[in-house]
């Protein structure tokens, strides 16, 4: 008998909650448990092999067998973003859509065999003979993803799905690029190595992150600023999704991507005024994600100072509008809303107490260190370690707060 995933859609009898205490029985409750929980261990672990990698480079070493420049886009990019994309979309997703959830087999079928895969890529680091299945495991789990994904669309009759068609239009990228990043662990076909990471990045991770601030940052800002008018035309969301996969179809080709990286700029900095940065301030939790979001302006800023046709002396290596983006703006946002997501799932206060609030602050001045790497080539190895070491000891105590809260009950005594 075939099984559709649009067809799988009753979630499993919750497991008892009577004992208390730390249960991984619990993280079968919700997707959002399982996938925040198993991502932020992956990007632990992610985060800490790239600093003995850049350790080992001090001393002329390196604590992998692959070529790391192989592997780092790949686990930074694909390692756990998707993991925690995957808690997120499952969990909030089809209340967007007004059906019900995926049943819980079907959601674990695809975030457990993901999670397994980044920690074959992280093990492939050591043991290359891994590389390739870890990849294919990624790729088959996100396809299947995928279609548990459809299938929750293709059962809405929501007369507003277009945030829930671009998502799945991402994914579908996604599973492009990680099926392109297996075919490199198998043929050794190095030269598509970079093709696989700008579709990842700017076919599906941005997108992603864009089209989900467009839905929830404007209503979560809403929810607690007085005035606030909620800003979110449609015609935002097409340009922003639109212009970055612009940006990631002129990589491919070989074009320059200036042009769309600055207009690119121009509308995210807009948006983030017309969303109210400053306004946002007032409420910390709510800050975090409006601060994150400047970041999508600045990274595009940065590129067009880095690819265009005026070079200032701080434009960089050409790596610093990445990792304006990939830190400033994707972790930093991830750690933003996994915070809020969770506080809100758990039946816990929105409010971001005085560690959560250092600690994203801190992850902000990491990034500029990171940033200040390429800028000052005299002093880009202490600065990259000192960067790396900070973010893992920032992650660190974020996970080390907020983790363990999807291996406990609801304090509120209520399911997921």
């Amino acid at each position: 008998m075939i099984i559709r995933p649009d067809k799988l859609s009753v979630s499993a009898p919750p497991p008892d909650l009577s004992q208390g205490g730390l249960s991984l029985r619990l993280l079968s409750l919700a997707p959002h448990r399982a996938g925040f929980f198993l991502g932020g261990g992956v990007l632990l672990l992610a985060l800490l092999w790239w600093l003995l990698e850049l350790a080992g480079r001090t001393f002329g070493m390196s604590v992998s067998q692959l070529p790391p420049s192989f592997l780092h886009g790949q686990l930074m990019l694909g390692g756990f973003f998707p993991l925690f994309m995957l808690g997120f979309i499952y969990t909030a997703g089809p209340k967007w859509l007004g059906v019900a959830p995926p049943a819980t087999p079907a959601w674990l079928a695809a975030i457990v065999p993901y999670a397994l895969g980044s920690v074959g890529l992280l093990l492939a680091t050591r043991l290359p003979i891994l590389w390739a299945g870890a990849s294919v495991l990624q790729a088959l789990a996100w396809l299947w993803a995928c279609l548990i994904w459809a299938g929750r669309i293709r059962a809405s009759h929501a007369p507003d799905r277009k945030h829930a068609m671009l998502i799945l239009a991402a994914f579908a990228l996604g599973v492009t690029a990680l099926a392109l990043y297996a075919f490199v662990a198998i043929t050794a076909q190095w030269q598509w190595l970079a093709h696989s990471e700008t579709l990842l990045l700017w076919g599906m991770l941005l997108p992603v992150f864009l089209v989900v601030c467009h839905r929830m940052l404007p209503f979560f800002s809403a929810n607690v600023l007085q005035p606030y008018v909620s800003w979110r035309p449609d015609w935002l969301l097409y340009m922003m999704v639109g212009g970055v996969w612009l940006h990631g179809l002129l990589s491919v080709l070989a074009v320059a991507t200036y042009p769309v990286d600055a207009a690119l700029a121009a509308l995210l900095l807009y948006t983030s005024w017309r969303w109210q940065l400053r306004k946002s301030f007032r409420v910390p939790l709510l800050a975090m994600q409006h601060i994150a979001f400047l970041w999508a302006g600045l990274g595009m800023a940065l590129l067009v100072l880095e690819t265009g046709p005026i070079v200032l002396p701080l434009s960089g290596s050409g790596h610093a509008g990445l990792h304006a983006l990939a830190l400033g703006f994707m972790l930093s946002m991830l750690l933003a809303f996994v915070t809020r997501v969770t506080l809100g799932h758990s039946g816990r206060a929105l409010v971001a107490g005085r560690l959560t609030w250092t600690l994203f602050c801190l992850l902000q001045t990491l990034t500029l260190l990171r940033l200040l790497g390429e800028w000052l080539p005299v002093l880009r190895m202490p600065l990259l370690l000192l960067a790396a070491g900070g973010i893992v000891l920032t992650l660190a105590l974020w996970s080390a707060r907020h983790l363990p809260m999807y291996l406990q009950p609801r304090p509120d005594g209520k399911e997921g």
